[in-house]
């Protein structure tokens, strides 16, 4: 007389199966949320980054303003001494002040040309950091919405696989019920229940002895490998 408890056990292993798969999909669901939310923070650090660095560029660039507008006006008032110069060594030290000035001028002028060129590219990036967060927040809504429901569906599916689980589990001896529930606990979302191949545990490998692949093959009782604890089945089709 075949086992009533053996094809139930496996109707259960396939509704575990079911139950893990949508929990599965919950998780991905969340984690779709997650990466959104995570790309905005990253987004939103950069652009913190490239406020702190444009108000760094304005500040130096008046600065530098200032710097080239004092060395101008030296530069100014040395040529009007330049011109009405009397003395020879006055003319040369003239000459040489104005020497001076005016790479000093020439390297402000350029660093000042840089920062403009820099504040204008940190501005674009900024004004770029903006719109992909507004366009990020109508976006996130959106998918917000679509995960909630398909969690809900998710959720629901399981609760409906859960009550088909426990129909089942009435069905069981209070035998075969305890093994099942430590199983489950044990093994969590892999399959407790596995199939004999080539003689073979096919959850472990482990070679099992001739008589209990037998017995498994015969029905009659519930069989678990010596080695993992699985239940052993001749088939799980």
């Amino acid at each position: 007389m075949q086992n009533t408890d053996i094809p139930n056990l496996l109707e259960l292993q396939k509704i575990e199966n079911q139950i893990h798969e949508r929990h599965h999909n919950i998780e991905s669901h969340k984690k779709r949320i997650e990466y959104i939310n995570n790309q905005i923070e990253k987004r939103k650090e950069l652009m913190n980054k490239n406020e702190r660095d444009l108000e760094t560029q304005k500040v130096e660039l008046m600065e530098k303003e200032k710097a080239l507008y004092s060395l101008e006006e030296k530069k100014k008032k040395s040529n009007e001494h330049y011109k009405v110069a009397k003395s020879q060594i006055e003319v040369e030290a003239l000459e040489k002040e104005l020497k001076e000035l005016s790479p000093l001028i020439e390297a402000l002028e350029n660093k000042i040309l840089e920062l403009l060129d820099s504040i204008d590219e940190c501005e674009i990036k900024i004004k770029d950091g903006q719109n992909f967060l507004k366009g990020s927040k109508e976006t996130k809504e959106e998918i917000e919405k679509e995960v909630s429901e398909d969690i809900h569906d998710d959720e629901h599916a399981i609760s409906v696989f859960q009550k088909k689980e426990d129909s089942f589990l009435e069905l069981l001896s209070s035998e075969a019920k305890s093994l099942f529930e430590g199983l489950k606990k044990r093994y969590k979302s892999t399959e407790f229940i596995t199939n004999i191949e080539n003689g073979k545990c096919k959850g472990c490998f482990y070679m099992l002895p001739s008589h209990l692949v037998e017995s498994v093959y015969r029905g009659i009782n519930i069989e678990c490998c010596p080695s993992c604890q699985r239940i052993l089945a001749p088939g799980l089709d």
